[in-house]
């Protein structure tokens, strides 16, 4: 009967967008999307605003495909700080890793910023079975490419955190966002998200965005940033 509740549940089209924009379903068509989900043993869960996921050191048995609503996931510093990692909206895949290593002291934890809703599957259900489903291949094939981008991504935040002063962080992850047709990037964060994900205090960054726009090498529109030139600015001082 669960099941069957789940199967109903993502024909319905406020899920189905974001089952299409989680890339471990890529290339399964519409009409099998429901024998994926019953591969994967689905099961679909609403979690409630300030839940835990999963908590720092817990143990996380099935990877979540978030279908409505926002989380978090974060971590500690050695200063018992809690660093934002990201914010997700709809059609992030997330807990693969902990899942498929049977980690049992998660290093992150996953919070509800806002009421949601989450199926949540059975990853083992791709690599323990032996028989030669095309659908199994598919998720398979997508699951690696799950990891390699997340590895991507890790690797921008050790980068963006490896810096010493705040000034090269926020430029350096300006970098990753990608640009608009005016040149400007989206904060896909509140300031202080933005603080936390940058590892300082919401107040120093507030006031090294001010140093940097008031030297003409930021243009700032609520939570759109353009970065202008060094030369560009040069050039417009000169005038």
């Amino acid at each position: 009967m669960v099941l069957l509740y789940v199967i109903l549940m993502i024909t319905n089209q406020d899920y189905i967008y974001s089952i299409r924009k989680c890339y471990l379903f890529d290339g399964i068509e519409d009409e099998r999307l429901a024998d994926a989900i019953k591969l994967l043993n689905g099961r679909i869960k609403k979690v409630f605003k300030d839940d835990y996921i999963v908590q720092l050191g817990g143990i996380m048995q099935y990877a979540g495909l978030l279908l409505k609503g926002k989380i978090e996931s974060s971590f500690q510093n050695e200063n018992f700080d809690q660093i934002t990692m990201h914010t997700f909206t709809g059609g992030y895949l997330f807990g693969e890793g902990l899942v498929i290593n049977h980690a049992k002291n998660s290093p992150v934890q996953v919070r509800v910023v806002e009421d949601s809703i989450v199926l949540f599957i059975d990853l083992e259900m791709i690599y323990a079975a032996t028989d030669n489903s095309p659908i199994r291949n598919i998720l398979a094939r997508n699951l690696i490419k799950s990891f390699a981008k997340k590895n991507l991504i890790l690797n921008q935040k050790v980068r963006i955190l490896s810096q010493k002063s705040l000034r090269d962080r926020i430029f350096i992850y300006l970098r990753t966002l990608l640009k608009d047709k005016d040149g400007y990037v989206k904060i896909p964060f509140t300031q202080t998200a933005l603080a936390e994900y940058l590892g300082v205090n919401r107040s120093a960054l507030s006031r090294e965005l001010g140093r940097i726009q008031d030297e003409g090498l930021l243009v700032i529109d609520g939570k759109k940033i353009k970065v202008e030139s060094r030369n560009s600015n040069r050039t417009a001082q000169s005038r």
